[in-house]
């Protein structure tokens, strides 16, 4: 289970900086400058530990279940650049430099709590996000490795992935799906029937497709934003809600509520099934190189799908693909 950063953070942001070491056989840095150089000189990714080392809980239980241990440290020297980042509950009056860049660094990365644990590009972008997590530590490098490379072969060291440069970066967060396939070819999607037309034209779009029923209150407060988008992004984006339920069902609701994008169903959950789907609205967000960039319950806790987000999406998937536009 994922540690959420927020129920850490009794204090809100905090923020002051606090030298120290953690395992003695870990080479962790504290100068942030520092880490992102020797990124670019090494070509591994920075492994940035917001942390409170002196008062939160689940920051001492990852340093002792993970960053302590043999099996970290061997992981750590072969594939990251370790950054620690370090924060006592309560700031002092006067801060000095030190903790004003730290405070600086916490706004920019949107640290709302501890331990959040962010994978960096040389030039500070970060494109994984992970944080504590139950399993000791070849269980929490597996899940690093998996969210800095989506197909990690576990023999060649952590690279930057060019396709998912300029995208959000991979959470940690509960799916409410058994497979993740974000960084990934997305599944095929499976429509029975479509009830607002014939197969919408997808080529060199952005692809939304949101698994929804007319029974679930979620889904049904979703659809007024997801034709927002439609409407906005027309040209770039192409929305599909793919329901379960039988064609006459969804038919007589869309009669008494506007759905103005493609709506389908497949009654055999199909790609709901491939997906491992525990929980709706579930939604994807796929670009013209068919890999899924966005993937989850679009209004939760973490990582929430918003128009900033979906901007986002779509804007750097014109500059990675010009020639699909």
């Amino acid at each position: 289970m994922s540690f959420s950063p927020k129920a850490a953070a009794s204090t809100a942001l905090a923020f002051a900086f606090l030298a120290g070491a953690h395992a003695a056989g870990a080479k962790w840095l504290t100068s942030y400058p520092e880490a992102l150089k020797l990124s670019e000189k090494t070509g591994k990714p920075v492994l940035a530990n917001f942390t409170g080392t002196t008062w939160c809980v689940f920051c001492k239980k990852l340093e002792a279940e993970v960053f302590s241990k043999p099996q970290f440290e061997k992981w750590a020297e072969k594939n990251v650049i370790l950054l620690k980042l370090d924060y006592p509950q309560s700031p002092p009056p006067n801060p000095d430099k030190d903790l004003i860049e730290r405070m600086q660094l916490a706004q920019k990365y949107r640290v709302e709590g501890f331990p959040t644990i962010y994978f960096l590009r040389p030039d500070g972008h970060a494109f994984g996000r992970y944080g504590y997590d139950r399993g000791g530590p070849v269980h929490w490098t597996n899940m690093a490795s998996r969210l800095v490379s989506p197909n990690p072969t576990g023999t060649r060291p952590l690279r930057f992935a060019s396709k998912s440069d300029g995208y959000p970066p991979i959470v940690s967060k509960t799916l409410y799906a058994a497979n993740d396939f974000r960084g990934k070819k997305a599944p095929k999607l499976t429509v029975s029937s479509w009830l607002t037309g014939t197969t919408p034209e997808t080529a060199g779009k952005v692809v939304l497709i949101d698994f929804w029923a007319t029974w679930c209150p979620s889904c049904r407060e979703l659809i007024p934003e997801l034709g927002e988008w439609q409407k906005k992004f027309g040209k770039d984006l192409v929305v599909i809600g793919v329901s379960d339920e039988d064609r006459s069902i969804v038919k007589k609701f869309m009669q008494s509520n506007a759905m103005p994008y493609n709506v389908g169903i497949d009654p055999k959950e199909t790609t709901m099934k491939i997906l491992g789907v525990t929980g709706i609205p579930q939604v994807l967000v796929i670009t013209p190189d068919h890999v899924v960039r966005w993937q989850g319950y679009p209004k939760g806790e973490t990582d929430q799908l918003t128009e900033a987000t979906l901007r986002q999406i779509i804007e750097t998937s014109k500059k990675q693909a010009p020639s699909a536009r």
